[in-house]
Order: C-alpha cells, then structure tokens, then sequence
C-alpha cells in the first residue's frame, strides 16, 4: 500500500510540473485562447490549425466548438513582446494575427474568422472579427 501511495505521489508530483497541467510553478506564462469561425456563415470551424510564431513554434488544433487555447514560455516572444498567430483550415485561405505588447501571466483573446469567399491570392488574410 506505501509502494502505491508512493508511486501516485510521483506521477502526480510530474503532472504538476507539466505545463497546462493541474498545477503549475513556475516562469509566468503566455496565454493564448480564442474562437475560429466562418466569417460569412458564423459557424465554429473544428479542428483548424493554430500556430503561433516567435522564437519557437507552438501548433493546437481547435475543438469541434472552434475553441483553442494555447500556453507558451514568456522567452518565446520576439523583441517588443510579440507574436503572429496563423490560422489555418481545409478549404479556407490561411489568416494571420499580429500581436505586440504581450504580458506574461495575462490571458490574451486572440478570436478569427475566415471568409469563406474565393480569393486568388496565395497570401495570408487578416483575421476578421468573430460574429457573437
């Protein structure tokens, strides 16, 4: 019974340690949450790709709800504390945002909403603002 106690102990000791786990200590924390929809029809897009860029790569997928979060070290902001963010979804063009003057220890709400209307253009677009 003292084996088990100590063995639950350890893997919930790891758990802890894990960043986005249950409890985290640590360096402060860039956060990054928000929706992803269809711009024209305000529907959530499920399992679009979301990356975030700065001096590493962080890639999440959103939930069937559109909903993604995503949590990074405050060293992985470039100078002026900023990031881009890409959104990218079957079918639709690729979307960026642009964020500076980032707080570690803050939750930023990044939404985006992708039109859905061809364009020949093989660069990203802007994000548009998310119907609620």
């Amino acid at each position: 019974m003292r084996r088990l106690l100590s063995i639950s102990a350890m893997l919930l000791a790891l758990a802890a340690c894990t960043p986005g786990g249950p409890i985290y200590f640590g360096p402060p924390r860039i956060v990054l949450e928000g929706e992803i929809q269809v711009f024209e029809e305000q529907r959530p897009i499920p399992n679009a790709e979301v990356c975030v860029f700065g001096t590493d790569t962080l890639c999440v997928a959103s939930d069937q709800q559109g909903i993604y979060r995503a949590g990074m070290s405050e060293g992985m902001l470039l100078e002026g504390a900023s990031l881009t963010v890409r959104f990218r979804a079957q079918g639709l063009p690729t979307a960026l945002a642009e964020l500076e003057g980032l707080v570690a220890g803050d939750i930023t709400r990044v939404d985006c909403a992708i039109s859905n209307r061809l364009t020949l253009s093989e660069r990203p677009v802007t994000c548009l603002p998310v119907q609620r």
